[in-house]
């Protein structure tokens, strides 16, 4: 309890003052605000967990609906209950309809008032349960899954980065989640405890996209619902040009103008797209000091097929946790089904991996284990396709020893690539001495991109 913050804003002070000392004996942190501007301001800094709001406030009784309306747009998790007078019952009903979490009636009865904001609070906290819960599922862990160099850092580069409020910049691909390891910066950063706003900016309603990134003169937009913590532009570089100069305007002069109305916001920007450094200098659409403003700490997450030692560490991760993940008793993968998996090229990443994990285990419900029969279609007209250089028609025409070094070459090509260039490995899949991989390879001709040449398996 005594963590709760509350704001109270009505424009008489002895009702401001009671209020406040009712909540600070229970003890509550309480703020105070005697109309729109003064609670405008100290939202700004100071983020309540609940508002209670007077809806007459001067001489204007529709004064506390029009706070609340924008409130609840700036703030729409945070709840509010409406201080209402015998004279606004029926407005005080309004409030409700528009989003308040409840009312109470001047003269108060404080037991009225306690009861009425424990409740609200239990609310907001249920509801800042689950919003967390929402980007915890995403399961940010799963980056670090792997033998890869890129997994086995990921984690000490999100600590390193995370504390400090630069920019950051994420070079992804499809499939990759990118929104849950944007979410693990955030949740590890000092802006933890303020919001954390994700945006796609691949939207085809680009308008409306506008008005959901910097709102308009009566709507509050992402860079001001993320005061305080972090907004998320995913896919930045489908920002169209006239929200590409808005958001280089606030890079620049950390603040901006929507119609008569100038915007400022305390927000820490992490950007991904899912093209290339050298794609994005090259795209005419988009705008090259955008890019350098937004690029300030660079993060580079190789895809799925560039890494092959991850995807059996991240199959085995979804399977021996498929209960919790999907509700389906775990099994095993038969050994050539693991080798369609291995030689797959993943082009939806994670998500791809994740879901033919579900798909293989529903399909193989009659047996104990998942074989190359239980994997989805794609799967096995992917690596067919892979392995159409080994066709006999290629070969038929070859005298016995060309045929045969051809053979050799594809087939040994075939597995050094499923090992991700790692010799050890592959000699230990095919059964021949390392040094003596080498010597084959030398006598073929074989030349290849060599990753890892290291012992073990």
């Amino acid at each position: 309890m005594a963590c709760d913050k509350i704001l109270i804003i009505d424009d008489e002070a002895e009702v401001r003052s009671l209020v406040s000392d009712v909540l600070t004996d229970e003890g509550y942190k309480t703020e105070v605000a005697a109309d729109e501007h003064e609670a405008v301001s100290i939202l700004k800094t100071y983020q309540p967990n609940l508002i209670f709001l007077d809806l007459w406030i001067g001489s204007d009784e529709s004064a506390g609906i029009k706070i609340l309306n924008k409130i609840k747009k700036l703030y729409p998790d945070i709840p509010v209950v409406i201080i209402s007078g015998h004279g606004t019952i029926d407005v005080a009903v309004q409030a409700i309809q528009n989003g308040a979490f409840d009312f109470i009636e001047k003269p108060f009865v404080i037991d009225r008032l306690l009861l009425t904001c424990k409740r609200a609070l239990e609310l907001c906290q249920l509801r800042t349960e689950n919003s967390a819960l929402k980007y915890d599922r995403l399961d940010a862990s799963v980056f670090s899954i792997g033998k890869s160099k890129f997994a086995q850092s990921i984690r000490t580069t999100i600590e390193k980065i995370a504390p400090s409020n630069s920019r950051v910049f994420i070079l992804t691909h499809t499939g990759m989640g990118t929104d849950a390891l944007a979410f693990e910066i955030h949740k590890k950063s000092k802006r933890s405890n303020h919001n954390f706003v994700h945006i796609n900016c691949a939207a085809d309603n680009k308008e409306k996209l506008k008005e959901e990134i910097f709102g308009t003169e009566k709507i509050y937009g992402g860079v001001e619902k993320a005061n305080g913590g972090t907004l998320f532009l995913e896919n930045v570089n489908e920002l169209s040009n006239d929200c590409q100069r808005l958001l280089l305007q606030f890079l620049q002069d950390e603040r901006y103008h929507v119609g008569n109305r100038t915007v400022y916001s305390d927000v820490r920007i992490i950007s991904s797209c899912n093209k290339s450094i050298n794609e994005l200098q090259a795209d005419p659409k988009f705008s090259q000091e955008l890019f350098y403003r937004l690029n300030i700490v660079n993060l580079d997450i190789p895809s799925i097929s560039s890494r092959r030692e991850d995807i059996l560490p991240l199959v085995n991760y979804y399977l021996d946790n498929s209960e919790s993940f999907f509700g389906i008793k775990t099994k095993k993968f038969t050994e050539d089904a693991l080798a369609i998996l291995q030689s797959y090229n993943w082009p939806g990443n994670i998500h791809q991996i994740k879901n033919i994990v579900e798909n293989s285990l529903i399909n193989s419900a009659e047996s104990n284990v998942i074989d190359k029969d239980s994997l989805p279609s794609e799967l096995i007209s992917g690596t067919t396709d892979k392995m159409a250089s080994l066709d006999i028609a290629n070969f038929i025409v070859l005298p016995l020893k060309d045929a045969k070094d051809r053979f050799e070459t594809d087939y040994l090509l075939a597995q050094i690539e499923r090992f991700s260039g790692n010799i050890s490995r592959t000699a230990n899949f095919v059964g021949m001495e390392r040094s003596a991989l080498h010597r084959k390879l030398k006598n073929l001709g074989v030349h290849f991109d060599r990753k890892s040449d290291k012992g073990g398996k």
